[in-house]
């Protein structure tokens, strides 16, 4: 497992960067009391040794009239490299916002955008009918809201946390070609100046700024993260589904608000289908994670069962996958 020591600065730099991701170099370095030189040396190295793996704009489908719908593939017994090839084609081949390698009852989760069911049943059967040799079974949901929580963990434990809502779907928004180019250019760098977005999009930074606070008012833009290696924190990331007794659905808000009050919870997603809920987390270990799961369990007798999943690897995360961004530039032209 990949460890890298942090010190006290890092973990400082982290968790400024956790409540405001966009901060600049200077305030970032005023609020952990250091030099500029030395807060700017510090990320570099965060970045560079992959603690930090990106600043992400989260760009929300829903407001430009997406859906997100869920497939678990249990694959069968086929080479890595082949298995790596089929990984690698769903996440760029499709409009794929999300591919892992996961242990448990499947063995790869894939989260597609498209805009209405009869879209997405395409997408699946192109998919399943393309990699026979490789796909055993599948199952299906449908993914209703998404909530993310900024990760509370870096120093004391916060239990108030930032919260970002996306995916419920809505009047699409329009974007013109010069808002694609733009989210295209900060999806993975929400940190990266205006003037540098304008030379990649021919734009003055002026007017990056005034798109990019436009986006923001919409929603289109929803709010920014840092997305960090849990490996170097001595975590393991899971996923708890959770089916609820419909019965007792009114304990649901009690249960999402203790969900968001605890510390290395990522997020939750509501889902249609087998399952109502995913809460993914970073957990110390598996023992600490079924602690947590029975005292919840104690707490709401609403939930009816559920399933572990441990997540190996993130092939990939996408808020704005180039063929969502092709298919909305051809409503343009």
């Amino acid at each position: 497992m990949e460890q890298n020591k942090l010190s006290l600065k890092d973990r400082r730099i982290l968790e400024a960067l956790d409540m405001e991701p966009n901060i600049s170099l200077s305030a970032l370095a005023k609020k952990i009391r250091v030099s500029r030189q030395v807060a700017d040396y510090r990320l570099s190295r965060l970045l560079s040794r992959r603690t930090i793996y990106a600043f992400y704009a989260l760009i929300d489908a829903g407001r430009l009239g997406y859906s997100c719908f869920r497939i678990h593939l249990r694959v069968k017994n086929v080479s890595s490299e082949k298995y790596a090839r089929f990984a690698e084609e769903l996440f760029h081949a499709y409009p794929t916002f999300w591919v892992a390698f996961v242990s448990g009852s499947f063995d790869l989760m894939i989260d597609i955008f498209a805009k209405t069911s009869n879209e997405f049943e395409r997408i699946l059967l192109d998919i399943v009918q393309n990699n026979k040799e490789i796909i055993q079974s599948y199952e299906t949901l449908v993914l209703l809201e998404l909530n993310l929580y900024s990760y509370g963990y870096f120093m004391e434990p916060h239990p108030e946390r930032r919260i970002m809502t996306l995916f419920r779907n809505t009047s699409p928004e329009l974007l013109d070609p010069l808002d694609i180019k733009l989210l295209a250019a900060i999806k993975n760098n929400s940190r990266l100046p205006y003037q540098d977005v304008g030379r990649k999009i021919h734009l003055t930074r002026n007017a990056v700024k005034d798109r990019i606070r436009k986006l923001e008012g919409k929603g289109i833009i929803k709010e920014y993260m840092v997305v960090v290696n849990f490996n170097h924190f001595h975590k393991q990331s899971f996923k708890v589904f959770v089916r609820y007794n419909n019965s007792k659905i009114e304990q649901e808000r009690a249960l999402l608000e203790e969900i968001r009050r605890t510390p290395g919870i990522l997020n939750t997603l509501k889902l249609l289908g087998k399952w109502n809920l995913d809460i993914e987390l970073h957990m110390d270990s598996i023992r600490e994670l079924q602690r947590f799961i029975i005292e919840l369990r104690n707490r709401y007798d609403l939930i009816e069962d559920y399933e572990i999943i441990q997540i190996i690897d993130d092939y990939g995360i996408d808020f704005f996958p180039s063929k969502l961004a092709q298919a909305l530039g051809a409503n343009t032209t």
